[in-house]
C-alpha cells in the first residue's frame, strides 16, 4: 500500500499545479506508472475519490477561495478554474458549495464581518518582501483536521528521521497547509510535513519528494504557540493583503518553516514560525 500512495501522490502533486488545465487520465496514469484502468481502482483506494470528483473538487475549492479573498469577478475566476464557461462554472459551484459563487461570496465575507470585526483585526506587515529559492522537500502527507492530522505528520516524519539517524543541524522543518479551513470540508484538509536538507545526498530517505517553487514572497515571522497562527493568518489574508497593493499568486504554495521545534510541549513561547506568502 505505501508504494500505492507514493505513486499517487505524484498523480495529486502535478493536478496541484495543473489544475486549471485540461487533464486526462491517461497522462495521469502515465505519471503513476499504470495502466488506465489499474491507475482508477488505485486512485479510487488511495484517495477514496474517483479521479474527476478529485480534480473537480480542487478546482472548486480554489474558485471558492479566489471569491472569498479576491475581487477578481466571476467569470474570470470560472476561466481560471478549468472550466468553459461562466455557466457551467456556475452550476458546478451550487452543487458544491450549495450556492451561486456571487452569494457565497456575500455570505463569505457577511460571516466575517460578523465573527470578527475587521476594523478591530491589528494591522500585521510584512518582515521582508523578497525572492526565494526553489527547495526540494521530502514529505509525508496526512489529510483531516489539522489539529490532527499535522500531528500525526509529524509524528510519523520524527519517527522516520530518528529511525535513519539523520542529522537535526543539516534539516529545515516545513509545513505546507494545502487547503483553507474556511473553505473546504475537514475531512479533506491536506498538510504536508516536509523537511530540506543542504546534504548533497540526493537520496530520497524513502519519502514522497515535492519542489516548492520559489519566487517573490512576503515572509512574516510568528512567535509563540501554533495555536495562534490561525489568527496571525487572518490578519494576513483579511487584513494586510486585502489593503496591500501586493496579489497573491495563487499558482504557489504558502509555506511555513518552522524553529525551535524541541520547546513545543515544554515551552511554545519559543516557537518561531516563518511565514511565506507567494506573490506575483
Amino acid at each position: 500500500m505505501e508504494h500505492y500512495v507514493k505513486q499517487i501522490l505524484k498523480v495529486l502533486l502535478y493536478i496541484d499545479e495543473h489544475y486549471d488545465e485540461k487533464i486526462t487520465v491517461d497522462e495521469l496514469a502515465k505519471i503513476a506508472s499504470y495502466s488506465p484502468f489499474h491507475f482508477h481502482r488505485v486512485f479510487q483506494a488511495v484517495v477514496n475519490e474517483s479521479v474527476y470528483q478529485y480534480v473537480k473538487r480542487i478546482r472548486l475549492d480554489r474558485a471558492a477561495g479566489k471569491l472569498a479573498y479576491s475581487k477578481a469577478n466571476v467569470t474570470s475566476i470560472a476561466l481560471e478554474s478549468g472550466f468553459d464557461t461562466p455557466s457551467s462554472f456556475t452550476k458546478a459551484f451550487r452543487k458544491h458549495k450549495g450556492e451561486t459563487p456571487k452569494n457565497f461570496r456575500a455570505l463569505f465575507k457577511s460571516a466575517y464581518n460578523i465573527t470578527l470585526n475587521l476594523k478591530e483585526i491589528p494591522m500585521i506587515q510584512p518582515d521582508t518582501i523578497e525572492n526565494v529559492d526553489d527547495l526540494d522537500l521530502y514529505f509525508i502527507r496526512e489529510q483531516g483536521d489539522y489539529r490532527k492530522s499535522g500531528v500525526k505528520a509529524w509524528e510519523k516524519l520524527n519517527r522516520y528521521i530518528g529511525e535513519k539517524h539523520l542529522d537535526s543541524k543539516e534539516l529545515r522543518y516545513f509545513g505546507i497547509s494545502h487547503d483553507d479551513p474556511n473553505i473546504t470540508d475537514k475531512e479533506n484538509l491536506r498538510y504536508d510535513a516536509c523537511i530540506h536538507t543542504s546534504s548533497q545526498n540526493n537520496e530520497e530517505y524513502g519519502l514522497s519528494r515535492q519542489t516548492y517553487k520559489g519566487g517573490k514572497c512576503a515572509i512574516f515571522i510568528h512567535k509563540g504557540s501554533y495555536e495562534g497562527l490561525r489568527e496571525t493568518f487572518d490578519q494576513i489574508f483579511l487584513k494586510w493583503l486585502a489593503e496591500s497593493k501586493e496579489k497573491c499568486d495563487d499558482s504557489r504554495l504558502v509555506l511555513s518553516e518552522y524553529f525551535n521545534k524541541e520547546y513545543i510541549h515544554t515551552n511554545p513561547d519559543k516557537l518561531i514560525t516563518k511565514i511565506f506568502i507567494p506573490l506575483i
